[in-house]
């Protein structure tokens, strides 16, 4: 063990068993300097075995956590896709608080044909699907404007289809009166707003 002068911080190595072990007085053979000198504590090693064991104990946990957490984000990232093709699961998601919406961005509406004889007006076309995937259909914001952008009629129109397949359609239809849409400009969009439940 090393013991250091307090005077003139001269250091001397001793040995551990030189020392009682309730300590004793020493004196320096430079200064002459006498102090009390106390045996060197045992310098104890980390129980790196039970560390080890410890973080061994955790890896199966840790693991089981990190699944759950990868499996948990795939279902919130994908729950339109998913819910689009196992449509049981939507209850479970809305119990959950995640309530399902459609997606207005994967949704086009094409086809759209609009006839009026006063003073109704049919609206016509399809909700085309343009993701890579199964998706819900929505409701369609349905607004008829005149000539100078004037809106003069607006409803919510519903599709055919709860589900539209990858790359295909569901129809759409709406009859209602309106007056002077002669010249008028339908437009009808897709709006993330989910179709009323079936009654039957």
């Amino acid at each position: 063990m090393l013991l250091t002068c307090e005077n003139c911080q001269t250091i001397f190595r001793v040995d551990a068993k030189a020392i009682a072990p309730q300590g004793q007085r020493v004196r320096c053979s430079v200064c002459k300097h006498v102090w009390r000198a106390e045996p060197g504590k045992p310098v104890e090693k980390p129980q790196t075995g039970l560390l080890k064991e410890t973080a061994r104990g955790l890896r199966y946990p840790a693991l089981i956590i990190a699944v759950l957490m990868l499996v948990s984000g795939g279902l919130y990232s994908f729950r339109g896709p998913l819910t689009a093709h196992f449509p049981a699961l939507i209850s479970s998601f809305d119990l959950a608080g995640l309530t399902i919406m459609p997606d207005p961005s994967v949704l086009e509406v094409r086809d759209l044909k609009a006839q009026y004889t006063e003073p109704l007006l049919r609206v016509r076309g399809a909700l085309f699907n343009i993701s890579d995937f199964r998706a819900h259909a929505s409701m369609l914001q349905l607004r008829v404007l005149d000539a100078d952008g004037t809106e003069l009629y607006q409803q919510k129109v519903t599709p055919d289809g709860y589900f539209i397949e990858t790359g295909l359609s569901v129809p759409f239809f709406a009859q209602f009166e309106v007056d002077g849409a002669k010249q008028a400009q339908v437009i009808v969009e897709p709006v993330a707003e989910r179709l009323p439940p079936r009654l039957f």
